[in-house]
């Protein structure tokens, strides 16, 4: 039995080609990696055949998972962590698809679900509304426990995105009603 537990841990795991933004000699620049995501790791490669990784993710130091674009990356999202003091990694897919695939899979992982069922029950879930529209976040309908985790993980982080920028707004509006009040109160001393 733990021989199995042992495949099946192997087994779970998510892999592909992404595009991460590093540091280079002449600043900021993009390298195609090869990821492969387990459990506990998003360990990256050169190229697949490669043996020696470039860098390792700690999947319990990933404290949030944010889908971001910057403008010359239209599929990029990133990583927050703890690792290095708060090191946030961005990388970027090829196509929405498999950046929402990536970010099923990272989620995933950090609940301790199956990597492999909650892409499975993503792409699944999107091959049948991809004639209908590109798929989304928040585009999964199925009924399996799986893609209800899958929706539930897309819904956290919709939320989270969408409480950071109520906190943002409302912030801009203290901020903007203590320059009012200022401005009143000058305004009747002169």
């Amino acid at each position: 039995e733990r021989e199995r537990e042992r495949e099946t841990m192997l087994d779970d795991v998510h892999r592909g080609w992404l595009e991460k933004e590093g540091g280079g000699v002449f600043g900021r620049s993009w390298q195609s990696r090869y990821f492969v995501l387990s459990s506990t790791s998003l360990t990256y490669f050169e190229d697949e055949a490669a043996r020696d990784s470039k860098g390792e993710i700690d999947v319990a130091s990933i404290t949030r998972i944010e889908p971001s674009a910057p403008l010359d990356k239209p599929y990029c999202f990133s990583l927050h962590t703890t690792h290095k003091g708060g090191k946030t990694y961005h990388l970027a897919a090829a196509d929405v698809h498999q950046k929402e695939q990536w970010l099923h899979a990272l989620a995933a992982a950090r609940r301790g679900d199956s990597i492999v069922e909650a892409v499975a029950s993503f792409s699944s879930s999107s091959s049948a509304t991809s004639d209908e529209s590109a798929p989304s976040l928040s585009s999964s309908s199925s009924s399996s426990s799986s893609a209800s985790a899958s929706e539930s993980t897309s819904s956290s982080i919709e939320t989270d995105l969408l409480r950071r920028r109520v906190a943002l707004l409302e912030s801009s509006r203290d901020t903007l009603t203590k320059q009012v009040e200022e401005s009143a109160k000058h305004a009747a001393l002169l």
